[in-house]
């Protein structure tokens, strides 16, 4: 029983948690994660090991962004190294590494594969990170945006989350 009728002169339809034993307003959902009910509810993170909802929003799109700069001066600062690691190996594959010691092969691998790695998920995260303030310029949630029903939701405010 998700939700159902009251007899009002309206006719509006009441939701009521089974879980919280409480109403719950529209665009509230319960979590099973953290077992409460989350008004406005984004998703359960696991990163941040909460509800993104109403009241945390804003700080979890800023985490985003913070994260994405760091990143991007992670890559910036490594691109340097990274390009001399390729020097290296190319240098040193035309002198069938002679006179190189291992140390030094060992670092330019770690740099290349550190270079990769956070190049792909500084990818995957700016990508994650536009979803979500799409989202928010929408005023839409991930499980809105995965609702069948597409419905469009108006803001009692003028900016929805900022």
């Amino acid at each position: 029983m998700q939700g159902f009728y009251y007899g009002d002169s309206e006719n509006k339809r009441r939701r009521y948690c089974l879980m919280c034993n409480v109403f719950k307003p529209e665009r509230c959902h319960h979590c099973s994660a953290c077992n409460r009910c989350v008004l406005n509810m984004d998703h359960h993170c696991p990163w941040i090991n909460n509800c993104v909802g109403f009241w945390n929003r804003k700080y979890f799109l800023l985490l985003l962004f913070y994260v994405n700069v760091t990143i991007f001066y992670v890559v910036v600062f490594t691109l340097f190294d990274f390009v001399k690691a390729i020097q290296f190996d190319l240098e040193a594959y035309k002198n069938g590494r002679k006179n190189y010691k291992d140390e030094d092969v060992v670092r330019h691998i770690v740099v290349q594969v550190v270079f990769i790695v956070v190049s792909m998920l500084g990818f995957l995260l700016g990508r994650f990170t536009k979803f979500h303030i799409d989202l928010a310029f929408q005023n839409k949630t991930t499980i809105e945006n995965l609702d069948k029903k597409q419905r469009n939701f108006r803001s009692v405010v003028s900016s929805p989350y900022f």
